[in-house]
C-alpha cells in the first residue's frame, strides 16, 4: 500500500524527528510531508539539486512501502556508495526487487514505524543527524523547484510562430494564482515534471499520477474523477497536447457535469518524449510531431472557457475564471517552448 495509503505520515514524521532523518517521497506520494521544514519533497528524477545532494550524502536510506525503483533512485545514483539500505514492505517479493538491500523487513509501513519509534523511545535514543540549522536553511532556500534559478528557453523570446512560454515560467505563474486547496492530475509525457513539481500540493492526496503503465491520455479523465470526488478542491488537469487530443471528447463530460476544472495543456506540437527519445538516433519524427492546433478553440467548441497562452501576461483570463463561479471548465492552451527534453527526461535517458 505504501506509506501514504497505510496512514504512515504521522509515525514517520515522529520517527524522522527522533532519528534526525530527512523525509522524502516517491513521485506518487508527493505532498505526504507537506509543511515539514526538513522534508526533501520528491526523491528520484524529479528531485531538486538540493534534495539530490542530501540524499546522496545519507548514510542510511529506508524505503517505507517504497519500491526503490530506477525512477525513485535515479537508476541507483541517488544512493551513496557507502549507504546502508533498508526496505519495509508488506509484500516479501518487493524486498530487494529493484536493488540490493542490506535489511528487508516485512511489515506495514505505519505499524513498523510505530514499533521502531517505540523501541527508540524505550532506549532513550535521539539524534540530530541531518536535522541541522544548515540543512533547514538550505531547504528553505533551495528546497522547491520554484526556488531554483533558470534561464528561459530562447524560443520564449523569439519563435517562428510567435513567442512560446517556458514551461517553468508558465507553471510558476499558475502556482501563484491557484488556490492552495487543489488536486493536480498529471498526464504522461516530456512535460509532466513541470506540473508535478512546480505546482505545490497541500497533502499526500493532492497529486494524482497516471504513470503506472506509462499510457498517454489518462490525465483528463483522472482529473474529472478528482473533481467529482473532491469538489472542495480545485482540480487541475495537466496534459501534453498529444494526451489532450486523445482525450478531448471528455471535455463534454466535464461541461455536462458543470465542473470547475482547470485544464492546462503543455502544447509543444508533438509527443515530446518520443521526439527527444528517437530524434537523437536519427529516426523520422513525422509520426510524433503535429501541425499547430488551436486547442483553445476546441475547448470553446465543447463549452469550456479557454485562453491561448504564449507569455505570462496571457494568463489574466485564468484569474478572471478563478474569481468567477467556476461553473464550467477552463482550457489553457499553453504554447510552450520545444526543442530540448525536460531535466528529468535527460536524466532518464542517461540511465538507459
Amino acid at each position: 500500500r505504501g506509506a501514504r495509503l497505510a496512514g504512515a505520515r504521522q509515525p514517520l514524521v515522529e520517527l524522522a524527528g527522533r532519528c534526525g532523518a530527512l523525509p522524502a517521497t516517491s513521485a506518487v506520494a508527493r505532498g505526504l510531508f507537506a509543511g515539514d521544514p526538513f522534508a526533501l519533497d520528491v526523491s528520484g528524477g524529479f528531485a531538486t539539486p538540493a534534495a539530490a545532494a542530501l540524499i546522496r550524502g545519507a548514510d542510511l536510506v529506508v524505503g517505507w512501502g517504497c519500491s526503490l525503483n530506477m525512477w525513485t533512485t535515479r537508476h541507483g545514483a541517488l544512493i551513496g556508495p557507502g549507504a546502508k539500505v533498508v526496505q519495509v514492505d508488506v509484500d516479501a517479493r518487493a524486498l530487494g526487487a529493484h536493488r540490493q538491500v542490506d535489511l528487508g523487513l516485512i511489515g506495514d509501513a505505519a505499524e513498523t514505524a510505530r514499533a521502531v519509534l517505540a523501541e527508540l523511545e524505550a532506549r532513550g535514543h535521539r539524534a540530530t543527524g541531518y536535522r541541522t540549522p544548515g540543512a533547514a536553511e538550505r531547504l528553505a532556500r533551495e528546497g522547491r523547484w520554484q526556488d531554483v534559478p533558470y534561464e528561459e528557453h530562447p524560443a520564449a523570446k523569439d519563435d517562428a510562430d510567435g513567442p512560446r512560454i517556458d514551461p517553468r515560467t508558465l507553471t510558476i505563474a499558475l502556482d501563484a494564482m491557484l488556490p492552495r486547496e487543489r488536486t493536480v492530475a498529471v498526464d504522461s509525457g516530456n512535460f509532466m515534471g513541470y506540473p508535478a513539481m512546480f505546482l505545490d500540493v497541500p497533502d499526500g492526496d493532492g497529486l494524482v499520477f497516471t504513470q503506472a503503465f506509462q499510457s498517454v491520455g489518462l490525465g483528463l479523465a483522472t482529473a474529472i474523477g478528482a473533481a467529482v470526488a473532491r469538489p472542495d478542491r480545485l482540480a487541475v488537469a495537466a496534459l501534453g497536447d498529444g494526451g489532450a487530443l486523445m482525450a478531448a471528447p471528455e471535455l463534454e463530460t466535464a461541461v455536462r457535469l458543470g465542473l470547475g476544472l482547470l485544464v492546462v495543456v503543455y502544447d509543444d506540437e508533438a509527443y515530446g518524449a518520443e521526439v527527444h527519445h528517437f530524434g537523437p538516433g536519427g529516426h523520422p519524427l513525422d509520426t510524433v510531431t503535429f501541425p499547430p492546433a488551436d486547442l483553445a478553440a476546441i475547448g470553446r467548441g465543447f463549452g469550456c472557457a479557454a485562453a491561448t497562452v504564449r507569455r505570462a501576461g496571457d494568463l489574466a483570463p485564468v484569474g478572471d475564471w478563478l474569481a468567477g463561479p467556476r461553473d464550467r471548465p477552463m482550457v489553457v492552451d499553453a504554447k510552450v517552448t520545444k526543442g530540448r527534453p525536460a531535466w528529468w527526461l535527460e536524466e532518464a535517458f542517461r540511465g538507459h
